[in-house]
């Protein structure tokens, strides 16, 4: 019967053993795992980083060109240089903006003052109850 049960402990050490090995290997290959994942990760991260600069260049170049195109500056070219006198607009559309722009301003038509900014008096309301519904 001691046999029977040395013989139980024992192959329950064994399990033990064995179960503490295949624990300990399989937690190296996690953290190997993991390593590499990390490893990864950051490469990944450190290319989408690059590209969203890189498209945040582009972008910002984009808008810049936008935005001159809105000043009726030529998309493509910087800043004027000022020396060279005023600017003729590109298109008829443009000649006719700037020539009502003038006009309004020679005429007065749009000139604005602090009294445009203050607010209207208000009139009193009246509060008119009714009577109640029979």
């Amino acid at each position: 019967m001691q046999d029977l049960f040395q013989n139980y402990v024992s192959d329950l050490i064994n399990l033990r053993d064995s179960f503490h090995e295949e624990l300990h290997a399989t937690a190296a290959e996690l953290s190997k795992a993991m390593g590499d994942y990390s490893q990864r990760s950051e490469a990944a991260l450190t290319s989408f980083m690059e590209k969203v600069s890189a498209r945040g260049e582009a972008l910002e170049a984009a808008a810049a060109a936008r935005f001159d195109q809105f000043r009726g500056l030529p998309a493509n070219g910087g800043l004027p240089n000022v020396s060279d006198g005023p600017l003729a607009p590109a298109n008829a559309d443009q000649v006719r903006v700037a020539a009502a722009a003038e006009r309004a301003v020679a005429d007065g038509l749009y000139v604005e003052s602090d009294a445009d900014r203050k607010l209207k008096s208000v009139r009193p309301m009246l509060l008119v109850k009714s009577d109640p519904a029979a």
